[in-house]
């Protein structure tokens, strides 16, 4: 009896302060979270779990895993907050928390990041981020092909956008967001999660460096988007992986490849870099996907009308994306079109067409032109026909 009571008088209860920690930064309920306690207690009595006891608890939730050892051994380790070799309740409840269905994307994302984060300094290099993915591609039972792993370099350094060798919290984040089936296979701890990460526009986007073929959703989706037929979807597509292995073009790649779509060889790398950033429309990342480069070539295509060609042309042409276009840019856009056309800068002045164009199309007088009023140039063919050159090649 006295050793009954002794044990009584050691299991740890849960003060009012940490009852009110818990519930400020958790979801849980104050009845949720003591429902739990008694739960844990009634497991570890001692008030917290080793991790052997971890492991024999959370097994059952990796068995989808070929090898499950190394992320147990990690997820202690970094649930074990106060590294004392050991989880108390309020670290297991948080993990728990983490893991909810209805946890915040971002929240688990941004936890994730803490988790691969190896040694703390709140970036993660390329050895660390190879070294997460060896790690989730043996636990799932996969190898890593040479072939994979240039495109897994490949990502780290598109994600890296302030080129600095490391990936912050953010970059990580959006690498996560745009890369799903990566994403998936780093948060085997949050399988009851879907990962519906993206709009209807940017779900297209899986035909990337991480993957090499395309979904029936993806030509499905195309198809609507470009009036082209299954067959020539997927034959462009053939084109865009012989040219681009990693499934992405970058700007230089793709200046090579479009200085072979242009009419003639005046050609300008002026012009191609304001149509690499309308090719770049859907993720602004700075490079060109397949959804992308497949958007664009309909655009340019006998498929589309007149309309569709301009609001698509307006994108190239706001070159700060600021949702207008001013004299400044009118004036490269001629400048670039002068080169395209091959027209002798000293017969005809860059800074006149430039001041006749914005006089046109600058219905309300306010020195910018507006989406609207340059759709309105529509109604003249002469100005569309030098604005919006007609430079594919059709098949």
């Amino acid at each position: 009896m006295g050793n009954l009571q002794s044990g009584r008088s050691e299991r740890p209860e849960l003060s009012e302060r940490e009852l009110s920690y818990i519930i400020l930064h958790t979801k849980f309920t104050r009845k949720q979270i003591n429902d739990y306690h008694v739960r844990f207690l009634t497991y570890y009595p001692r008030g917290y779990a080793t991790y052997e006891q971890f492991c024999n608890l959370y097994s059952d939730e990796l068995k989808h895993l070929s090898n499950s050892q190394p992320l147990l051994k990690r997820l202690f380790h970094h649930i074990d907050t106060d590294k004392n070799g050991r989880l108390n309740f309020k670290e297991i409840l948080f993990f728990k928390a983490i893991s909810l269905p209805e946890t915040d994307t971002d929240e688990k994302l941004r936890w994730i990041f803490l988790f691969y984060d190896t040694n703390e300094d709140q970036e993660i290099d390329e050895y660390e981020f190879l070294d997460l993915c060896y790690l989730i591609y043996d636990i799932h039972g996969r190898i890593i092909t040479n072939n994979r792993l240039d495109e897994l370099k490949y990502l780290f350094n598109k994600f890296d956008t302030n080129s600095n060798g490391q990936l912050n919290c953010h970059e990580f984040i959006q690498l996560c967001k745009q890369c799903t089936d990566l994403l998936e296979l780093m948060t085997p701890m949050f399988n009851n999660t879907k990962w519906n990460l993206k709009t209807d526009d940017e779900s297209i986007c899986t035909a990337t460096a991480t993957t090499n073929e395309l979904t029936s959703n993806q030509i499905e989706y195309l198809k609507k988007r470009t009036k082209f037929s299954s067959n020539q979807i997927l034959s462009y597509y053939e084109t865009f992986r012989t040219r681009c292995h990693s499934g992405c073009l970058t700007k230089i790649e793709f200046m090579n490849f479009y200085q072979q779509l242009l009419p003639s060889t005046a050609s300008s790398e002026v012009y191609s870099e304001f149509i690499f950033r309308a090719f770049d429309n859907l993720s602004k990342d700075g490079f060109i996907q397949f959804d992308e480069f497949l958007l664009a070539i309909y655009i340019h295509s006998n498929s589309s009308t007149p309309r569709e060609k301009l609001e698509w042309l307006y994108n190239a042409y706001d070159h700060d994306g600021d949702g207008i276009i001013n004299y400044n840019e009118i004036n490269q856009i001629v400048h670039a079109l002068f080169i395209l056309y091959g027209i002798d800068h000293e017969k005809h002045s860059v800074t006149y067409v430039s001041y006749e164009i914005m006089a046109i199309l600058d219905l309300n007088n306010d020195d910018k032109i507006s989406k609207q009023e340059f759709m309105n140039m529509l109604k003249d063919k002469e100005l569309t026909n030098f604005l919006a050159p007609s430079f594919v090649k059709q098949k």
